[in-house]
């Protein structure tokens, strides 16, 4: 039954979340729990079709990119202007994805609905939902969600501001290809 589906991996999903950050209690106090669960945060899909296209595939994805973005910290010798903002970026910079999207069983299979329309500011709507409901960003945890759709973020002014926030911030790139590997292993 979907309804328990979604109850499991919810409950799954949150303990991962809290060995994740548990050494941050900012991420992972009762308060930020409780958005994160209400939110759907634990259990939305990704994608419609592409990658993460099950419950708590949003979670899964952001999940690596956590990964990706803690090897790069590791191997490209990254700074950050905190210890958790990799944990940050890589957990939130879907966030808006949260009540986005969800499923309907048909014909014993799952299909990803359209819960609410999306809203065309991606990166925008994932830093006001964070800075409104978990914490608040550093400028370089800002800008790092902002730009981290990269070439498929927006059109030319877009392209521009962009261009000229990784001249500042190298972590941008790191953030982009993290985010592009994930998803193009279907996560």
């Amino acid at each position: 039954m979907l309804a328990d589906r979604i109850v499991a991996t919810r409950e799954n999903n949150v303990e991962k979340y809290c060995l994740l950050v548990g050494r941050f209690p900012a991420l992972c106090s009762d308060a930020v729990l409780a958005y994160l669960r209400a939110s759907d945060y634990f259990t939305a899909p990704s994608s419609f079709k592409k990658h993460g296209a099950w419950i708590g595939g949003n979670f899964d994805h952001s999940c690596k990119v956590v990964e990706f973005l803690l090897t790069y910290t590791t191997e490209e010798n990254l700074k950050w202007e905190r210890e958790e903002s990799p944990y940050i970026i890589g957990l939130f910079h879907d966030l808006c994805k949260s009540d986005e999207r969800g499923f309907v069983e048909k014909n014993d299979a799952l299909k990803v609905v359209s819960l609410n329309a999306p809203d065309k500011r991606h990166a925008e709507k994932s830093i006001e939902l964070i800075e409104s409901n978990i914490i608040k960003l550093t400028d370089e945890e800002r800008e790092c969600i902002r730009y981290h759709m990269g070439e498929y973020g927006g059109e030319e002014e877009y392209q521009q501001d962009m261009a000229k926030a990784m001249a500042q911030i190298r972590n941008i790139a790191f953030v982009q290809k993290a985010d592009t590997i994930a998803a193009k292993m279907g996560i």
